[in-house]
């Protein structure tokens, strides 16, 4: 594969120990030993400042610009978007890990001792709690969008759900250290990078609906705030997406950058490394979803059924494109798909099982058709395995059925 051309890059000899990037890509921040600066939508400085040093890491708030900033000075800090600080507070530890909610009305941080702390938008501590029997690091935090849950994990090889509230909702024992974690914007999803090159795709209730193992460890990982795919540096040279089901169906070619985030709206990813900072395109990918799309609504049409409503969403989509609104895209693409799979079965003679495990069938195809034979492979098939097995644990489908769809899948 080529070498990705970026939307422009930022080369003033700053090295990033931290990035993050807003929901439309159109401001990014940037932590670093000596500071903290924030680019704006062309790749210029909006400001930086050398008031906050040691940055590990930092949180952009969607809807306010604020930035919560976790420093090895035992600080955490939150900041305005015009780069001031609103209020800092010290920590018994330094600070390792933080996130922001999309509101910027809750602040979360995970210290070098093992501390996870939860403040409000005015730096009130909400609660606190030691997420281990030692001091082992929380590498990363990840709260949803919407602030109702916060993700965490430990070098203590474990990783937490807690709600909003403090309570602990479960806590797994990971196969290696918890570098990194992501969440979509109502914790329905989530995803780690452990230190074992493995990534592992969980619902809600921390049931693992797939995993990757590399050949190399990843660098980073992040995932859209509908959680329709997932972004993975897989080295300093390649980032790939996976769909939710597990499957590869896309990928680029930085310059060399061992660091990156994505907007969590799904049309940029942003990297960096020592010699420069980029920020790259995902609306290549984004028209192919649409491009398929288009085929699933055609199809329904062109057999005399109703597509009023995919059609409806499909234009949606294609608009929120134009405005590159990358969200909205992504909720309407999504809604137009299940449309168009709707109106392949409502008319349709089968019985109400066979309809359902029709549906189930062409859901799990649907993403087939639109990447290409390489999905009948072995991780292919058994991301489709998994899914079935997740619908009848969830309800969704019969032993009886669960059976019959599995069989036939067996045979494709």
């Amino acid at each position: 594969m080529r070498e990705s051309t970026p939307v422009w890059s930022f080369r003033k000899g700053v090295v990033p120990s931290a990035l993050s990037i807003s929901l439309d890509g159109k401001f990014a921040g940037v932590g670093h030993k000596n500071g903290l600066l924030l680019l704006n939508n062309a790749g210029g400085l909006a400001w930086s400042t050398k008031k906050i040093r040691r940055v590990r890491d930092i949180s952009l708030s969607t809807r306010t610009g604020k930035m919560s900033v976790a420093s090895g000075q035992k600080v955490v800090y939150l900041v305005d978007r015009k780069g001031s600080v609103l209020w800092h507070r010290e920590l018994q530890g330094a600070g390792v890990s933080t996130s922001i909610s999309s509101n910027g009305n809750v602040i979360v941080v995970g210290t070098s001792l093992g501390r996870l702390i939860v403040f409000d938008g005015r730096g009130k501590m909400l609660w606190e709690t030691h997420l281990s029997n030692s001091d082992f690091p929380v590498n990363s935090v990840d709260i949803s969008s919407d602030g109702k849950f916060i993700v965490a994990g430990t070098n203590y090889s474990h990783i937490y759900l807690y709600d909003i509230k403090g309570k602990i909702l479960w806590a797994e024992e990971t196969t290696g250290e918890v570098l990194q974690t992501c969440i979509s914007s109502n914790g329905d999803y989530l995803g780690y990078l452990t230190s074992d090159r493995k990534f592992s795709f969980a619902v809600k209730s921390s049931r693992i609906l797939w995993k990757q193992t590399f050949s190399d460890q990843p660098r980073w990982i992040d995932m859209t705030q509908t959680a329709d795919f997932v972004a993975i540096g897989e080295s300093a040279t390649k980032v790939t997406l996976f769909s939710k089901a597990g499957r590869k169906v896309w990928g680029l070619n930085p310059r060399t950058a061992p660091q990156g985030v994505m907007a969590s709206g799904g049309g940029s990813i942003f990297v960096g490394g020592p010699k420069e900072i980029s920020k790259y395109s995902l609306e290549p990918y984004l028209k192919r979803l649409l491009a398929h799309c288009k085929k699933m609504t055609e199809k329904a049409s062109s057999e005399n059924l109703d597509a009023t409503t995919a059609n409806k969403y499909l234009d949606l989509a294609i608009s929120s494109l134009q405005s590159s609104n990358h969200l909205e895209f992504l909720v309407n693409i999504q809604q137009a798909r299940q449309s168009a799979r709707e109106a392949r079965v409502i008319e349709s003679d089968l019985t109400p099982n066979e309809r359902r495990i029709e549906r189930n069938e062409m859901e799990a195809l649907s993403e087939s058709e639109e990447f290409g034979s390489d999905d009948a492979s072995e991780d292919g098939m058994l991301s489709k395995l998994v899914q079935l097995a997740e619908m009848r644990a969830n309800g969704l489908l019969s032993e009886e059925e669960f059976v019959l769809a599995k069989a036939k899948l067996l045979k494709l």
